[in-house]
């Protein structure tokens, strides 16, 4: 065999083990990365006035470490000289907490800064903190340490009008990302407080938005929140062996609904909330990719499918619920908007997610594998990948199980659970009643593949070559 034909014959076969390495690769070194330091939580409030805008802002005082601190004995605080330095820490929270008025960055003048012991919890509302702020500083030869303790400031910000719209982008320590989090409160002119936490690096938030800002938002997060590669595995095994993109996308509406249904309970409080749903879901996504990757090797059936995506609509919608509830806080007053444009915006992530998977395949099978390899290959990686997966969510599954049967919360929780399962079981029924055609032809397996091609097999056009 010549070197060229040797490096064509070979390809698939390394772009199989490059497939295996992306597949294979654990979300855990994704999710995780070194040594993180742990949860920050820093307090604020903000409230508009006559001509100017007010931040009160608390933050431990392990953030100070990048100042030169004055210290003395034991790595006591050096009270007495730390004016320049809270001053200085003082200028870059302001520059680290963004205000915009109108979409304006606004520029803060540091009114007071000062340091605060451990106990001190007067922050725990405005007017208390304002006074504390306000009131005299620590004695000087009070013993703190350097980091047993907090920073507290006042900025203003000159403002157009206390009725202005008014939003927040903080970028506090961004190399801690998520485990930084701010709990600020806006006090709006004429209304009630709202309660925000936002996480480093959460983007600009908007303090009061309104009801199309609010909509705009959750389209998006309900659109971004639909991908993670776990999803995305299981919609290629999903789709692998199937050219009839009329019924994948029927697949996909279907996944979407039943998806909205159980979203839209958590999100009313009819789902009550438990440690073990989640690794639940997880456990039931690993078990149907590793049974869709065994029927893609097999007898691959749309209609079968049908009933798994209706299972697995149902519980991935547990988890979005959840998701979606922490996300609330950023609609306003506008909730019934924003849950409906979360579920809108989860709908068309599942189609376009749908949409990718089949073009990537197609690009896969077309260029590098060919439909008989290529299917046989991807189903036999994701099945490796998720029988991995499903060991790790197991473990966790039976220990969140343990903990809740110990409480004696599991069976009034599993009814709970399984009452809003009863629709994803109904309309997955319906695939009983789907006619064979719906199914479609299919890109060879690895029976069809030992048996080799029929002569007589139709071509389906629903998929453009």
């Amino acid at each position: 065999m010549t070197e060229p034909a040797t490096k064509h014959a070979l390809r698939p076969y390394l772009w199989s083990i490059a497939l295996l390495a992306v597949l294979a690769f654990p979300r855990s070194a994704v999710a995780n990365g070194g040594d993180i330091p742990p949860e920050v939580v820093l307090q604020g409030f903000v409230k508009p006035e006559d001509g100017r805008l007010r931040l009160l802002v608390r933050i431990p005082l392990v953030f100070l470490q990048p100042f030169a601190v004055p210290k003395r004995g034991p790595g006591y605080l050096d009270l007495a000289h730390m004016d320049e330095v809270l001053r200085q820490a003082a200028a870059a929270a302001g520059r680290q907490i963004e205000l915009f008025e109108d979409g304006v960055p606004l520029a803060p003048t540091v009114q007071r800064a000062r340091i605060s012991l451990l106990s001190d919890r007067t922050f725990q509302s405005y007017a208390a903190a304002l006074t504390h702020i306000q009131g005299p500083p620590l004695p000087v030869d009070t013993d703190l340490f350097w980091n047993q303790g907090f920073f507290d400031a006042e900025l203003e910000y000159p403002i157009r009008s206390p009725e202005g719209h008014f939003s927040v982008r903080t970028n506090v320590m961004p190399g801690l990302g998520a485990r930084v989090k701010l709990r600020l409160q806006f006090l709006a002119v004429g209304g009630s407080a709202r309660a925000l936490e936002l996480t480093g690096g959460s983007g600009l938030v908007t303090l009061d938005p309104r009801w199309y800002e609010a909509a705009w938002l959750f389209v998006k997060q309900g659109f971004i929140n639909v991908f993670a590669i776990d999803r995305f595995v299981f919609l290629l095994c999903l789709v692998a062996p199937f050219r009839k993109l009329r019924s994948l996308v029927a697949i996909a509406v279907v996944i979407a609904t039943l998806q909205a249904v159980t979203l839209t309970a958590v999100v009313a409080g009819a789902v009550r909330e438990n440690h073990w749903l989640a690794p639940f879901v997880d456990t039931s996504l690993a078990v149907a990719m590793l049974l869709l990757a065994i029927g893609n090797l097999a007898a691959p059936s749309l209609r079968r499918r049908w009933f798994v995506g209706s299972a697995i609509g149902a519980l991935s919608g547990f988890g979005l619920g959840y998701l979606l509830l922490d996300l609330l806080q950023l609609g306003g007053v506008h909730t019934i908007v924003s849950a409906l444009s979360f579920n809108i915006g989860a709908a068309l992530g599942e189609i376009v997610s749908l949409l990718l998977a089949v073009a990537v395949l197609r690009v896969l099978f077309s260029l590098v594998l060919g439909p008989a390899l290529g299917v046989i290959v991807l189903s036999a990686l994701a099945g490796y990948v998720a029988l991995n997966w499903m060991t790790g969510a197991a473990h966790e599954l039976t220990h969140e199980l343990g903990h809740t049967a110990e409480a004696g919360l599991l069976p009034a929780t599993a009814i709970n659970v399984g009452l809003w399962l009863v629709p994803a079981i109904l309309v997955g029924g319906i695939a009983y009643f789907l006619p064979r055609r719906f199914d479609g032809t299919t890109f060879p397996t690895l029976l069809s593949a030992l048996r080799g091609p029929r002569a007589d097999e139709p071509l389906d056009r629903d998929v453009p070559r």
